[in-house]
This record gives C-alpha cells, sequence and structure tokens, in this order.
C-alpha cells in the first residue's frame, strides 16, 4: 500500500471510532442516508454528493432555514469538513459538500458517511 493511502486509511479507522457525521451539530445516520458519492469537479478536487431520506431531509431543511446567511459546520468523525455559509434553505434533501477534496478523500469520505458505496449510475431493467 502507497504511504498516502495508507496514511488516509489509518486516519479513517481512528475516526471511526471518534463519532459521526453531523450538520448544524445534528448527527445524521448512515440509515438516514440514501446516497452519498463522490462528484469530480473542473478544478480538480472533488466534492460530496448526499441524498437524504424523507425525515432527513426535513431536519437538513429546519437546519439550512436556522442557518440562513450564516456558516453551517458539517463534521465527520468530529473533524469539520465544511462550513458553507447558507444562501437558502435546502428543502429537495440533497446536500453537495464542497470542499479542496481530492476525489480519492471524497470517495472514502462518501462511504464513511453512509456505510455503503454509491447507488449505481444507471439501473438494469
Amino acid at each position: 500500500m502507497k504511504p498516502i493511502a495508507t496514511a488516509l486509511a489509518a486516519l479513517l479507522l481512528m475516526a471511526q471510532a471518534a463519532g459521526g457525521f453531523a450538520i448544524g451539530g445534528q448527527a445524521f445516520q448512515q440509515a438516514e442516508i440514501l446516497d452519498a458519492r463522490a462528484m469530480p469537479e473542473l478544478d480538480g478536487t472533488a466534492s460530496i454528493m448526499l441524498t437524504l431520506d424523507p425525515a432527513a431531509a426535513k431536519r437538513l431543511e429546519a437546519i439550512t432555514r436556522a442557518h440562513l446567511q450564516k456558516p453551517v459546520e458539517v463534521t465527520l468523525d468530529g473533524a469539520t469538513i465544511a462550513a458553507p455559509v447558507v444562501a437558502e434553505p435546502i428543502t429537495e434533501g440533497v446536500l453537495t459538500i464542497a470542499g479542496t477534496f481530492t476525489l480519492a478523500q471524497a470517495e472514502a469520505m462518501a462511504k464513511r458517511i453512509s456505510g455503503k458505496d454509491p447507488l449505481p449510475e444507471e439501473f438494469e431493467e
């Protein structure tokens, strides 16, 4: 295993013991995350797109309404991964976490947040 990959794996294992995923101080359980995936950006970084179940989507809407024009902290295992200023409430239960993540980091965090691989892009009939 490459040293960077080994270090990232070790950090993820240590972080798993520290806690879970939270937005605005409210914990979201893996079962509430319908999908989490890394999204490559044109500048070479990656973001994380989350799709929440209906109950979690309502909580996210309430959190974002309470933080209008203010930063809302997004944490994973106790570490802040983003603190965006909320421009408008998120009402559809789909959240994109932007940052300076590499694609590998975003993929690892997405899997840690949801506890599973992303859903397939297309479903076979």
